[in-house]
């Protein structure tokens, strides 16, 4: 039961990281531990987004009969985020990783449209990056 829920379980736990960095910015907290809360977000949206494009590699491994190529559009995005913490200034930052995170989101859409994902998972994924861009929106109206 549990392993059959594993996805569902660590996807949802995955969000709460930025629903806490998110509420500590609305309670006016800058640090964290002596770290930059915007930069802790930043890190963690990047290594949320590169895991999520690593999942679409498994699928696109996994399944011959996607028409669209997962592996280079996954690198593109992880790329792209990667370029965009290392020049973009933090507010630009969250807007691209939103942006990344729509993306995303609509690449599920494709594969769940090919019948490869379930529609609870596809509906799970919808609610979490809705909450996750609401908290990265967060930051830059801060």
């Amino acid at each position: 039961m549990i392993k059959k829920n594993l996805a569902y379980i660590l996807i949802s736990l995955g969000s709460i990281p930025f629903i806490f960095f998110a509420f500590l910015r609305i309670l006016s907290f800058e640090k964290f531990f002596n770290l930059d809360i915007n930069y802790i977000l930043a890190i963690y949206s990047l290594s949320i987004i590169s895991f999520i494009c690593g999942s679409h590699w498994g699928i696109f491994l996994t399944n011959n009969n996607l028409k669209v190529n997962l592996f280079f559009l996954s690198n593109f995005l992880t790329i792209s985020s990667f370029f965009g913490i290392l020049f973009l200034i933090t507010n630009y930052f969250f807007l691209l990783q939103i942006l990344i995170l729509i993306i995303l989101l609509l690449i599920d859409f494709y594969i769940y449209k090919q019948n490869i994902t379930q529609k609870k998972y596809f509906y799970l994924r919808v609610l979490i990056t809705t909450l996750v861009v609401v908290c990265l929106i967060i930051p830059v109206i801060i």
